[in-house]
C-alpha cells in the first residue's frame, strides 16, 4: 500500500550491537509512542532490562515526536546497558486522517506498521503499550508454540464484551487487548496485515470505537493464540482494593498513569516509583494536572493523603478551571 510506504520519515540508531551472542536469540521489542508516553517507555525498557538480565533485547521506538531530552535519556540507556535501540520517526500527515479520542492518540496506529517495517530483520517480535511495567522474566512467553497463529494475545477484560464481538462479527468469540502481542512477523507479513488494517480503518473509521485494537481483533480473528492474563494484568488505577496477583509478569496500567500527580495517593504507585528512581527518567517531574477532570482527581488525592490545605488549594483551582472550560464550550 503506497499509504505506508510513506509512514516512516527516517530512521535512527542509538547503539547497534555489532554481533549478538550466536547461544541466544534476540528479543525484539516495539513500542508505539507520543512524546507525552516517553517517561512511561523509558520506565518500562528499564523494568524490562533490569528483570531479563541474561536476555539480548533490541528496542524499536516508532514515533511521531520525541523531546531531545528523552533521546538523550535512550542514548544512555542504550550504551550502558549495551542494547540496541532504533528509533522510526513517523510521518503523522499518513495518520493525520484516523479517528482518535481523548485517551488514543495518533500513535495507536503505529503498532500496525510495525511487525511489516521488521520484516527480514525479526522472525517474531513483542508490541507492548508504553503504559506497562514489566516485573518478572519474559522467557516463559518466548518459549510458547504459537502454533500456526500469528500472535499470541491476552483477554480484555472490557465490561462490554458480548456486544463488542457481536458487532465486530468476531467468529471465534474472544477478543484481546492490543496492548500486548507477541507477533510472529513473518505471518503478519505473509497476511498483509498492516495493509489490511490501515484499509479498513480509511474504508469505515467510525465502525471501529476503539480503534485499531477493534480491527485487529477483527484481522487477527482465529488466528491468536490466547495465553494467561499474567502477560497483561489490566490495573486499574482508580480503584484502591485491585490486588495484584503473585504470578503477574506485565502490569498495564490503564486510565491514570502512575507518572501522573493525581496518582501518588495508590499503593500500587510506589513500586513504579522504585523503577524510575532507576531509571535515566529519575529527574523527570510527574505530570501535572491540566485539564479540570485532572485537577479534580489531584484534589481527591490529596484529601485522601491528609493534605488538606492543599486539597482546598485545588478544589478551588478545580471549580475556577471546570467553570471556565464550560463557560467556553
Amino acid at each position: 500500500m503506497e499509504l505506508f510506504n510513506n509512514a516512516i520519515l527516517n530512521t535512527k540508531k542509538l547503539y547497534e550491537q555489532k554481533k549478538f551472542e550466536d547461544t541466544k536469540e534476540v528479543l525484539h521489542i516495539g513500542f508505539g509512542i507520543d512524546s507525552r508516553f516517553a517517561l512511561g517507555m523509558g520506565v518500562l525498557m528499564t523494568s524490562i532490562i533490569l528483570n531479563n538480565p541474561n536476555q539480548n533485547i533490541a528496542f524499536h521506538v516508532f514515533t511521531d515526536g520525541i523531546e531531545k531530552s528523552d533521546t538523550e535519556r535512550l542514548q544512555e540507556v542504550a550504551k550502558k546497558e549495551r542494547i540496541e535501540i532504533t528509533i522510526y520517526y513517523i510521518n503523522l500527515e499518513v495518520f493525520i486522517n484516523f479517528p482518535t479520542s481523548l485517551g488514543w492518540s495518533h500513535a495507536t496506529y503505529y503498532r500496525f506498521i510495525m511487525g511489516e517495517k521488521l520484516y527480514g530483520t525479526a522472525d517474531k517480535m513483542l508490541y507492548l503499550d508504553a503504559d506497562i511495567l514489566c516485573v518478572g522474566s519474559l522467557q516463559e512467553l518466548l518459549e510458547t508454540d504459537m502454533g500456526n497463529n500469528i500472535i499470541l494475545g491476552i483477554d480484555d477484560c472490557m465490561t462490554d464484551f458480548d456486544v463488542k464481538v457481536k458487532n465486530l462479527s468476531i467468529q471465534h468469540g474472544r477478543y484481546f487487548n492490543a496492548g500486548v502481542m507477541y507477533i510472529d512477523v513473518n505471518k503478519w507479513h505473509d497476511e498483509k496485515i498492516a495493509d489490511r488494517a490501515m484499509q479498513l480503518i480509511i474504508e469505515d473509521p467510525q465502525k471501529y470505537k476503539s480503534l485499531d485494537q477493534d480491527v485487529l481483533n477483527v484481522l487477527l480473528d482465529g488466528k491468536t493464540q490466547y495465553v494467561d492474563i499474567k502477560w497483561d494484568h489490566i490495573y486499574n488505577m482508580s480503584f484502591m482494593n485491585h490486588k495484584l496477583p503473585k504470578n503477574t509478569i506485565l502490569i498495564h496500567y490503564t486510565g491514570d498513569k502512575p507518572w501522573h500527580r493525581w496518582t501518588e495517593h495508590h499503593f500500587m504507585v510506589k513500586r513504579y516509583y522504585e523503577y524510575i528512581k532507576k531509571s535515566p527518567w529519575s529527574d523527570v517531574p510527574l505530570a501535572e494536572p491540566i485539564h479540570y477532570k485532572e485537577k479534580s482527581k489531584m484534589a481527591k488525592s490529596y484529601k485522601k493523603r491528609g493534605m488538606y490545605l492543599q486539597y482546598l488549594k485545588c478544589y478551588y483551582d478545580y471549580l475556577i478551571s471546570r467553570t471556565k472550560t464550560k463557560l467556553n464550550s
